[in-house]
């Protein structure tokens, strides 16, 4: 994923104006680190357990949100080797968490608030399980 892509999707999720845009973006990141896992999972260098765990996660969290209105993937990408290439899909997994842990606040978002928090668990459950897929290093997927 590109630099580019990360900051569109990190600007989306602080859009408490327009709870629309803030579950789009939340559920593209749970796609591309759902996918992202999936290569990983192959990965000599990678935890299969872990990243299996992380595309759960993924897929429990994208599940519960409706998909967002532009009905196209992003790209994924390689991420960088070792652990440091995962850390901006798990920076992003945690900005999930607390932009859906904001909206759940929102007075217009009350009736979805429980379900907010559950998918927001999600996204941090997915996030600390992926800083664990490549603790030695691993290569690049």
């Amino acid at each position: 994923m590109t630099q580019s892509t990360i900051t569109d999707l990190a600007a989306a999720l602080d859009d408490v104006d327009r709870a629309d845009v803030v579950l789009g973006a939340a559920w593209d990141v749970f796609d591309v680190v759902g996918r992202l896992a999936d290569a990983l999972a192959s990965d000599e260098g990678s935890d299969e357990m872990q990243a299996m765990l992380v595309g759960i996660k993924c897929a429990d969290g994208r599940r519960l949100l409706p998909p967002p209105e532009h009905g196209r993937p992003l790209e994924t990408g390689a991420p960088g080797d070792g652990g440091a290439g995962l850390e901006p899909y798990g920076a992003l997994l945690h900005h999930v968490d607390a932009a859906l842990r904001r909206l759940a606040s929102v007075p217009e978002c009350a009736e979805d608030a429980e379900q907010l928090v559950l998918v927001a668990g999600h996204a941090a459950a997915a996030a600390d399980l992926l800083m664990t897929v490549r603790q030695d290093g691993g290569p690049a997927s």
